[in-house]
């Protein structure tokens, strides 16, 4: 196989290579929310295009030479083995990139808000919407026993209510992964209420739509959470789109 039908192969693998890196870099845009501002997206999409336009060239070559090499040389077979390469290649980053990205999870196409309810422990009277400072409610995925991302979210002491003399503050945020363990930290005053590990899992169904119990669980097996602690219970609650958006 003489070098110009190799080089002829190793052109169409870098067409191929600049194809799939396109198409994983316009994924990775969704995946990884890259802002379109000033073109960031687009130049990702260009650049990442580039870059597997060149590494198809080169694996197509290099792949090429060596079936050239071969006692039976030929293009298709020197084609076919560089664009099963790429292919297999491309699989792969596109599976990483995938599994390391935080996509909210959905229930045919829509997102979910996560809701929750803190009650606050038993004796403390003031009421949270007369409490002075900063109020904050945070969800955090955790993965190794660390957080590695969070996304604030909305605590409302002005909603606070009381029920069977204790505080229960409402709260939200937008369920942004489905990656990890799911945390929630509060705030009230400018003062750690508490912190939980949600169970929720990376994909919740219909059942996560109802309100669960009072959590967390108790020390051990059969005894309650102390009601000089603080609890929480939570939902999700689908975001469904205005109508002109559907």
């Amino acid at each position: 196989m003489s070098w110009l039908i190799s080089i002829f192969a190793a052109l169409l693998s870098g067409a191929l290579g600049l194809f799939v890196a396109g198409f994983i870099a316009s994924a990775c845009v969704a995946w990884y929310q890259i802002s379109s501002f000033e073109g960031k997206s687009g130049y990702f999409i260009v650049f990442s295009a580039l870059l597997g336009g060149i590494i198809g060239l080169a694996v197509g070559l290099a792949i090429a030479r060596a079936v050239a090499a071969t006692a039976s040389p030929g293009f298709l077979k020197a084609l076919g083995l560089s664009c099963a390469a790429i292919a297999a290649a491309g699989g792969v980053v596109m599976l990483v990139a995938r599994l390391r990205a935080d996509i909210p999870p959905r229930i045919v196409g829509q997102e979910f808000m996560l809701e929750v309810e803190v009650r606050l422990p038993v004796g403390e009277m003031s009421s949270p919407a007369a409490i002075a400072g900063e109020a904050s409610f945070t969800l955090g995925s955790v993965t190794n026993h660390k957080r590695r991302k969070s996304r604030q979210g909305e605590i409302k002491p002005a909603e606070a209510r009381l029920e069977n003399g204790r505080w229960i503050v409402p709260a939200s945020v937008f369920l942004f992964t489905s990656r990890g363990l799911r945390s929630i930290d509060v705030e009230l005053g400018g003062k750690s209420v508490g912190g939980f590990i949600v169970p929720l899992p990376a994909r919740p169904g219909p059942a996560f739509e109802r309100w669960s119990d009072w959590g967390p669980r108790g020390p051990a097996a059969g005894q309650p959470w102390p009601e000089t602690k603080p609890s929480y219970r939570f939902r999700v609650a689908r975001i469904v789109p205005p109508a002109n958006e559907k």
